[in-house]
């Protein structure tokens, strides 16, 4: 099974048994094996294919690391807009220690963070992964806010 629209060009297309070794392969996890016994083999390790999405930033669950890749979706196609955090918040949107990721049973350690796109203060064009922000909100993240900006 070959990978969907050859990862669009934003990402790799691996097997199973490699995504299984990659602490940046959706779902986030950490490093496993998908093998069989010694001298026999998952009968799929070969055979089941994925998109690994590129991204301009570490991916994972370690500290520093982003728990979303720049680039998403089943065949790489869709981009993350810049990440920020609301400024009408007193919580810290990007703390992802002990949040579990999107689709994993795992959590971030300390220091992981999330990608919070446009702040929660714009909409994110997943086509350009550029973001539209609200009336009082400006910067590449919706990050900055102006007096205009509503309660």
């Amino acid at each position: 099974m070959l990978c969907p629209n050859d990862c669009s060009g934003h990402g790799q297309c691996l097997n199973v048994k490699r995504m299984a070794t990659m602490t940046s392969a959706l779902p986030l996890s950490n490093v496993t094996t998908y093998a069989g016994y010694e001298g026999t083999h998952t009968w799929d390790e070969d055979m089941v294919y994925g998109c690994v999405c590129d991204s301009s930033w570490t991916v994972g669950l370690g500290s520093g690391e982003v728990q979303e890749p720049e680039w998403f979706g089943n065949d790489c196609s869709l981009r993350h807009c810049p990440s920020g955090n609301d400024p009408r918040t007193a919580a810290n949107e990007l703390d992802c220690n002990a949040k579990k990721a999107r689709w994993s049973s795992e959590k971030g350690r300390t220091g992981n963070l999330c990608h919070v796109d446009c702040s929660n203060r714009g909409t994110c064009d997943y086509r350009t992964g550029k973001c539209s922000c609200y009336n009082g909100y400006y910067g590449q993240a919706c990050d900055q806010m102006d007096a205009l900006a509503k309660e």
